[in-house]
């Protein structure tokens, strides 16, 4: 069994990418002592849910609210709420914040009038999506680096490969399952129908490989809140 570690603290992140990490935490919070609800397990699925309602538009206390909801949810017999806890602990809280930021930033994606969202461009999403995919490999390389140094200074590095594939694997259906899911490129799909097929099918594929190679996969944040 492996796990990765995170580095040392760094200079304090953009506001916006902050933002997420500091109400996942809050929520996390909130429920402690909520029967069923590990801090852990709500800070992941607030932080999902979280993200998903800001994409959408919604102000930050209203995605806080139903990110706290979803996370109280996941805690008893929610599926749905159970496969996307599950999912977001293999990505770094780093990349769905980034990504995040960098969503808001792009904003809505302009349909042209009288036609179809599939007819707009949506080129600048699947850049950045492929991006943070690599940038996703890379972050997590370094992260087990550092974890790996920390307890063998002396012995060589080994490449995680299941633990980067999963995490950058996850942090893709995450992203692809989103309402503004670059998927929306395809005419005929249809993100509310696929969205959650292809979160649990997403999430079974990566649990059970996870579980095959015999890996615990967990990234602890590498930015900090100031006082930590």
């Amino acid at each position: 069994m492996s796990s990765a570690h995170s580095v040392a603290s760094i200079s304090d992140p953009p506001e916006g990418a902050m933002s997420l990490s500091s109400m996942a935490e809050d929520a996390a919070l909130r429920l402690q002592g909520t029967p069923g609800a590990s801090p852990k397990q709500a800070a992941a699925t607030a932080a999902a849910v979280t993200a998903e309602e800001m994409v959408k538009g919604a102000q930050p206390e209203a995605a806080k609210s139903a990110g706290e909801s979803a996370a109280r949810t996941s805690s008893g017999t929610s599926i749905a709420g159970s496969v996307l806890t599950q999912l977001v602990k293999y990505v770094p809280t780093e990349t769905i914040s980034v990504y995040l930021a960098v969503q808001a930033a792009l904003g809505t994606v302009t349909t042209p009038a009288g036609r179809a969202t599939c007819e707009a461009s949506f080129t600048s999403r699947w850049v950045w999506l492929i991006l943070l995919g690599v940038a996703t490999v890379l972050l997590t390389i370094g992260l087990s680096y550092r974890s790996q140094k920390q307890v063998a200074p002396q012995a060589r590095f080994r490449v995680p490969i299941v633990e980067s594939t999963a995490a950058t694997s996850a942090y893709l259906v995450w992203a692809l399952a989103l309402p503004t899911t670059p998927l929306n490129d395809f005419c005929g799909y249809n993100a509310t129908a696929w969205g959650s097929v292809l979160l649990l099918a997403g999430t079974t594929i990566i649990a059970t490989t996870a579980y095959v190679f015999g890996k615990t996969i967990t990234w602890e944040k590498v930015l900090q809140e100031s006082g930590n």
